[in-house]
């Protein structure tokens, strides 16, 4: 079998912080979830993109068929049991987390290409226990087409680093809450944007270039504790057509992807009992890496992109310095989430590390120093 495009298959553009890519899909239902996911990136095709990625959808007859080569690797070695490697071009067959992906890095005319190749084939007992198993593809999928390409071009040309945070701007700065999946983050977030009158920047993943956190369009994702912990604040959120998944809601994500300066990283974690406590810039470093690594996607995303170091090694080493420069130029806290205590007192908490008052307090409202514990009930 060998990965080819319809007359049928359709272009769109891309644009991300200024970085520019064309994708070419030949599944229209997939093409359209895509754009709906990317929202304000969506552009009209690029004439000379920066980058260029094709996207192919088939759909086997039997498990055997699933797992067939899609790309031609004549001319190509063998790179161990699963990549083949030449010059310019490499193909990664049964990829690390799911079978049926495979992938393609070439260049053609001196563009960096991407060739994703997904062969979908759902069993009935899958379907049966996920209807929408097929549009959960459509949504991994969005990484591989757009999100991982973009991350490690900004990346290799900028030193940009993807990290697993929400975050929320007053219009000039932004709070950063990183963590693990299910820590809160995105709810801890929205509170910030629902009781302290900020935005929100981005709700699970962010760029950083060492000083500024730049957005990444993606769907805001709640679960029903996360909405009913917002309370009436999240009247405002407006649901995305395509709907939920996973057993969560989701919705429009911001319009803005204008990226603002660090003011403070809060790494969240559930706790028993509520408080926020400063932390050394090694440690947090530290911290934050290694819940980059505990998250899927950007665990998936550092074998993707050690794919491509592979074919196309980079002659620096710069891996982590923006992070690094991060942790150092802006304090950062551990901040311990009570959910039985609602949104409130995390609010609070954020503020008075970041030496403000919340909402409607009185001028007279002391709030705790930001360089010593903070610990309550």
């Amino acid at each position: 079998m060998r990965a080819s495009m319809t007359d049928a298959a359709r272009t769109i553009g891309v644009e991300m912080h200024g970085a520019t890519l064309n994708l070419r899909c030949n599944h229209e239902p997939q093409l359209r979830y895509t754009e709906t996911l990317l929202g304000p990136m969506v552009r009209s095709p690029f004439a000379r993109p920066h980058l260029v990625v094709e996207s192919t959808w088939l759909t086997p007859r039997s498990e055997e068929e699933s797992i067939a080569p899609v790309f031609d690797v004549t001319g190509l070695d063998a790179y161990g049991k699963r990549m083949h490697i030449g010059e310019d071009r490499l193909v990664w067959s049964n990829t690390h987390r799911d079978r049926h992906l495979q992938l393609r890095f070439r260049r053609h005319d001196g563009v960096q290409c991407f060739d994703v190749a997904y062969q979908y084939l759902a069993s009935e007992r899958q379907l049966a226990r996920h209807p929408d198993h097929e549009r959960k593809k459509y949504f991994d999928l969005v990484r591989y087409l757009v999100l991982f390409p973009f991350a490690w071009y900004l990346r290799r040309t900028r030193g940009w680093e993807l990290m697993h945070a929400a975050a929320a701007t007053d219009g000039e700065s932004a709070v950063v809450f990183a963590g693990p999946a299910g820590a809160g983050k995105s709810t801890t977030c929205m509170a910030m944007v629902a009781s302290a009158g900020m935005q929100l920047l981005t709700e699970n993943l962010a760029l950083v270039d060492g000083m500024r956190i730049h957005p990444i369009s993606e769907p805001i994702r709640l679960t029903e504790e996360g909405l009913e912990l917002l309370g009436d604040a999240g009247q405002h959120l407006q649901p995305l057509r395509e709907g939920g998944l996973k057993q969560k809601a989701m919705f429009v994500p911001p319009a803005n992807m204008t990226g603002a300066r660090a003011s403070a990283v809060f790494l969240v974690r559930l706790s028993e009992r509520g408080f926020a406590r400063r932390l050394p810039p090694r440690q947090a470093f530290r911290a934050i890496r290694a819940t980059n690594m505990l998250s899927l996607t950007l665990n998936d995303f550092s074998w993707y992109s050690a794919a491509l170091d592979l074919l196309w090694p980079h002659p620096g080493d710069g891996d982590g310095q923006s992070l690094r420069r991060l942790t150092r130029s802006v304090p950062c806290f551990s901040l311990g989430i009570d959910r039985t205590a609602g949104t409130g007192p995390v609010v609070e908490r954020v503020l008075a590390c970041l030496g403000r008052r919340p909402l409607g307090a009185e001028p007279g409202h002391d709030l705790p120093a930001t360089d010593r514990d903070l610990v309550s009930n």
